[in-house]
């Protein structure tokens, strides 16, 4: 059916200024470093407890908690601005019978207090864009407590699902509420989870029965986690990588355990060489072993140290 021709030219103004709004948005962000992306669904489905939505009927969402997308992420900014001149004619026709016969309900999944566009991304952009502060949905919700901000990254979202789900798992908020296990890189939660069943498989073997998980992880919090983070709090070790956590550091502890060995010999356990580590930073030998770490396991295992320049080759 054709277009009524003022229509047509409205909704071609509407979309021209928000292609321009979009070149604005994603200019600035290059600028500020700010993730101006739509976020993408299959990353932090990948990162759910529980697979399977819950069928909630349909809602009147309000569209500024729409910041994500099934499969267009890449077409839109987090404010549903088109990214390309291809979409015009598209966005002419959705707000032309918008404003004529109206549209069906989009279809979205909810996480937390976010949602993310199943099928209708068109619809929710050329809402956003008519300043509707609502759009009629058929909402699938994922069983999650987690709160999802509008400026949050792909990152930080990940960081609080592998939060939670860890939590869940494993009761330490439960058992040790001021835990202070805090991240600042998806998928390390992760490695603690294996790190708890290395442990637990371990002591079924010796004690010959099986371990109750939740006493594996008391166990593991209390002789493992706690003893070799309060040696890197004790000591100036974080002092030097700003922006990383405890956590983080007691992580790359147990993922590179074999190199640190070889680099400063053998040790018992991991508050065992916390201490070795803590020590020859007091020994004054911080920038020549700071280069070194660096040099063996790169920029992305440890952000650089203040003042220090590049690394160096390693010799024996």
């Amino acid at each position: 059916m054709p277009v009524n021709p003022i229509l047509r030219q409205k909704a071609l103004t509407h979309f021209e200024r928000a292609r321009q709004r979009a070149d604005r948005e994603a200019f600035l962000g290059r600028l500020t470093g700010k993730d101006t992306r739509l976020l993408p669904f299959e990353g932090i489905r990948a990162n759910l407890r529980q697979q399977s939505p819950m069928y909630r009927g349909i809602q009147e969402v309000p569209i500024c908690q729409v910041i994500g997308s099934v499969g267009r992420y890449k077409e839109f900014t987090r404010s549903y601005l088109p990214l390309s001149d291809s979409l015009r004619e598209r966005w002419v026709g959705v707000e032309s019978l918008a404003l004529t016969r109206g549209w069906p309900p989009i279809e979205l999944y909810q996480v937390g207090n976010a949602y993310f566009i199943k099928d209708g991304n068109h619809r929710a952009a050329v809402a956003r864009q008519l300043e509707m502060e609502t759009i009629e949905a058929h909402v699938w919700q994922f069983p999650s407590d987690v709160e999802i901000g509008p400026n949050d990254t792909v990152e930080s979202v990940l960081i609080r699902l592998g939060e939670e789900r860890f939590m869940v798992d494993t009761g330490l908020n439960e058992m040790f509420p001021d835990h202070g296990i805090r991240f600042t890189t998806p998928g390390r939660h992760t490695d603690l989870l294996a790190q708890i069943e290395e442990l637990r498989g371990k002591l079924s073997q010796i004690d010959e029965e099986d371990i109750p998980y939740p006493k594996a992880v008391a166990l593991w919090y209390e002789l493992i986690y706690l003893p070799t983070v309060q040696i890197i709090r004790d000591s100036t070790l974080l002092d030097d990588f700003p922006g990383r956590t405890e956590a983080d550091l007691f992580v790359w502890m147990v993922t590179h355990q074999e190199q640190l060995s070889e680099a400063y010999g053998e040790f018992n356990n991991l508050a065992d060489l916390a201490a070795k580590l803590a020590e020859r930073y007091r020994e004054g030998s911080l920038g020549k072993m700071s280069r070194r770490l660096r040099g063996l396991f790169g920029y992305e295992t440890l952000p650089p140290l203040e003042g220090l320049t590049e690394p160096e080759e390693i010799g024996d």
